[in-house]
């Protein structure tokens, strides 16, 4: 009998892990999806790109962290009553990411913007010589600003409640 309660108990550990992970996919997926529709209408013509790219509204590490925490967080409150540790490295662990995404990216896209804007009058051999890559450009679009960050935590919540209420 109590092998029987170790397994059933392992296996809903193991679907619960499954679950929280493809909730926390799906919003990342969905967050970049709404990006590439949102500067799809903006600029009247689909970018492509924006599918696999970072950077832009909303943010999709943010969705996939905030998601990642919600959906956790609300399957152990249900089930324990309580948050354990695994709640609280979530947490940190979407802190760190949200802070990179709109801290460290975000002022590395404004020194790419500028060097870009310093390096115009070279040639493109001289560019790719000094590591701006094959189109002669740094990319800069890899950080958010506030509203894209917010953006990524309302998808996250959205889709992180949704999934638990699913697979409840």
């Amino acid at each position: 009998m109590f092998l029987d309660a170790a397994t059933e108990l392992k296996n809903l550990v193991t679907t619960r892990a499954m679950q929280i992970l493809i909730i926390s996919i799906i919003s990342m997926l969905l967050a970049q999806l709404i990006k590439f529709v949102f500067y799809s209408i903006r600029y009247k013509k689909p970018v492509w790109r924006l599918l696999v790219s970072t950077g832009g509204f909303p943010s999709s590490h943010t969705s996939f962290c905030i998601a990642l925490c919600i959906s956790l967080g609300m399957f152990q409150w249900r089930e324990l009553n309580s948050l354990d540790w695994s709640f609280a490295v979530a947490v940190v662990f979407s802190a760190i990411t949200i802070h990179d995404a709109f801290g460290v990216r975000l002022e590395a896209s404004k020194h790419a913007i500028i060097l870009n804007n310093l390096v115009e009058d070279l040639t493109e051999e001289e560019r790719q010589e000094l590591g701006f890559g094959k189109k002669g450009k740094l990319k800069e679009m890899l950080g958010h600003k506030i509203n894209e960050v917010l953006g990524g935590i309302i998808v996250g919540v959205a889709v992180g409640i949704a999934g638990f209420f699913i697979c409840a």
